[in-house]
């Protein structure tokens, strides 16, 4: 780069302190990877300046600040002349042309010193949102002028950039034939101005933007396609050549693995925001995001005020005993005693003497007197939990107390006045047992005064993966691990399962998987989920799919039919389906199906 004395470089006016230009790009800005550091209240990458055709420029990286040369604020890339000054926000700095000889154009960084710099940067950087700063790192390792990340939509019908370097770029500034050469090689393309002369539309966009090659490759995280890595060099500079396709090749498990990973942070990062909020929004402990749970709440925060009886109505596990909590909580009566008992718990011979207590002498063991559950919720709530499960003798009493709002211990004679509100629980259908004579007709009228049901896990498939978040760090935090996260694959394992246990299956799956995991991330083979299936008599397997197992082949059928009749188009398909496009997703995920599988391959001409 020639003598010390010769160098170019850039003087902060009030220090004085001077930054010698070497390197082809040098980055300005508060991160820790900025040749000219700037104090922390900067934006992390403020400006580059570049050394391009034989001269110096300057560029600003992002629209949060202002940056000023001469006094005229800058938009774009500017040419720095000998004695320019440049204020960036409130740091004065003057440029320095005081080299004989210039930096050669084609002068090159040392690749494994940017490469260690970027992974080490990243690293430091992991708990944010990384692709700015991957795609400053990029644009310095490989020496373009341009670098994005490109995402389509799952029917690959529109793309878009998602992150771009420097900020002020063109979206539309790429290549839709290069992006899908990439996809169809699945790996780094390079292509150079010849490649697309004979598309008219590429021709435009690219000869408007002066590119002169470009580097392509798709961002695949196992089978899951994250987006397109664009690079390109404009005509003043080198155009890429093959040996630069073949490092990008190489750096690409790298550059995909630090994206997944950010990627995953930032959704558990999402994920306990929406649990702080399903908190503080008044979910009482219940961690949802689904319509069906936001109906649920809406109506039980309707009935909370009312002292009349609730039937609360759901499969086991789904959560009863918390939306009891939760409408107590609510009600007027927060500030009392809420007692729960579970009827299915107690032997028949103690259950009476649980809720109504009994007196001194009652029976054998009975050596002082107890005061009951209703006594002791007075003035509060009492939830009957598995009501379904209630002796036919104790629903005589229990309608007394319904009734009268009274109660008689086992061995007294004297009515005792009690002031609860009563809320019952029951997997069971009770209008059944009814006709059935199980359950008295009478109780459920008086009991099935508000109902509300809890949907299962599988009716609200939009609740699972937050649940499984909720329940990863309450485990983790408990056995004082560090943070795991879900791999994609377990998702969608976690997904695809019907959980009839519920949120207490759930909960027993995530939490031998925080147990059995060994390393930071959960695998799908983490996760031992007990798939149930008919037997025979003889006890082997029978041969006779069960009703879900068929329903699902015909599903996967039906979604496969539909994507082969639309080339691949999932909108398409999912108007075809009659069913709403982010659900046929989801199905296909689950299922393991790939549109890309049903497009038609373009070959390049």
């Amino acid at each position: 780069m020639g003598n010390e004395a010769s160098t170019p470089s850039l003087q902060d006016i009030e220090t004085g302190k001077r930054y010698k230009l070497r390197d082809r790009i040098v980055t300005i800005g508060s991160a820790a990877d900025s040749t000219l550091l700037l104090d922390p209240q900067y934006p992390a990458h403020c400006a580059h300046c570049l050394f391009i055709g034989g001269a110096y420029h300057f560029q600003p990286l992002t629209d949060e600040i202002v940056i000023t040369v001469n006094d005229s604020q800058l938009i774009g890339k500017k040419t720095l002349q000998n004695g320019d000054k440049i204020l960036i926000g409130k740091t004065n700095l003057l440029f320095n042309e005081q080299s004989e000889t210039v930096v050669p154009a084609d002068a090159k960084p040392d690749m494994v010193d940017e490469l260690l710099n970027m992974v080490l940067m990243l690293l430091r950087d992991r708990d944010g949102d990384i692709t700015s700063c991957l795609m400053s790192a990029v644009a310095r390792l490989l020496r373009c002028d341009a670098a994005r990340i490109v995402g389509e939509d799952p029917d690959g019908n529109n793309r878009h950039t998602l992150v771009r370097y420097p900020a002020h770029l063109g979206l539309d500034r790429f290549s839709n034939r290069a992006i899908d050469w990439a996809r169809d090689a699945s790996h780094t393309i390079l292509l150079l101005e010849p490649d697309w002369a004979d598309s008219s539309t590429e021709n435009r966009s690219l000869e408007k933007n002066a590119v002169a090659s470009v580097l392509c490759a798709p961002l695949r995280y196992g089978d899951h396609l994250k987006g397109y890595l664009y690079l390109d060099r404009i005509k003043k500079n080198e155009g890429f050549t093959e040996n630069d396709r073949l490092f990008c090749d190489r750096l690409l498990p790298l550059f995909t693995e630090l994206l997944a990973n950010s990627d995953e942070r930032r959704r558990q990062a999402e994920m306990i925001a929406a649990l702080q909020k399903a908190q503080e929004e008044g979910g009482g402990g219940i961690i949802h995001r689904s319509e069906r749970m936001r109906t649920m709440l809406s109506l039980a925060d309707r009935i909370a005020p009312s002292d009349a009886p609730v039937l609360i109505s759901g499969e086991t596990g789904t959560g009863k005993e918390l939306l009891a909590r939760h409408i107590h909580a609510r009600s007027l009566r927060s500030g009392n005693p809420f007692k729960a008992i579970n009827c299915g718990a107690i032997p028949e011979n103690l259950i009476e003497s649980e809720l109504f207590g009994h007196e001194k002498g009652a029976f054998t063991g009975a050596h002082a007197r107890k005061i009951g559950l209703f006594e002791a919720a007075d003035k509060g709530t009492v939830l009957l939990d598995e009501l379904g499960e209630m002796p036919p003798a104790v629903q005589v009493k229990l309608l007394r107390v319904v009734q009268e709002s009274e109660i008689v211990r086992v061995g007294g004679i004297d009515a005792v006045k009690v002031d609860v509100r009563i809320i019952a629980a029951t997997n069971k259908d009770l209008g059944k047992e009814v006709t059935a004579e199980r359950f008295r007709a009478d109780l459920f009228f008086r009991l099935n005064v508000l109902a509300i049901t809890v949907p299962p896990l599988r009716d609200r498939s939009e609740d699972i993966l937050l649940l499984a978040e909720y329940l990863i760090n309450k485990y983790c935090s408990r056995m004082g691990r560090d943070q795991k996260i879900l791999s994609t694959e377990a998702q969608s394992a976690l997904l695809s399962h019907r959980w009839p246990g519920n949120v207490r299956e759930l909960e027993n799956v995530i939490q031998k998987a925080v147990i059995m995991s060994l390393s930071r991330k959960i695998e799908k083979e983490d996760l031992e989920i007990i798939q149930k299936h008919d037997t025979a008599a003889d006890g082997s397997t029978s041969r006779t799919p069960t009703l879900r197992v068929a329903r699902e082949a015909a599903e996967k059928e039906c979604i496969r039919s539909a994507l082969k009749t639309t080339m691949g188009n999932v909108s398409q398909a999912s108007r075809l389906l009659e069913i709403d496009r982010k659900w046929l997703l989801t199905r296909m995920s689950a299922y393991g199906i790939d549109a890309d599988e049903y497009r038609e391959k373009t070959l390049p001409h």
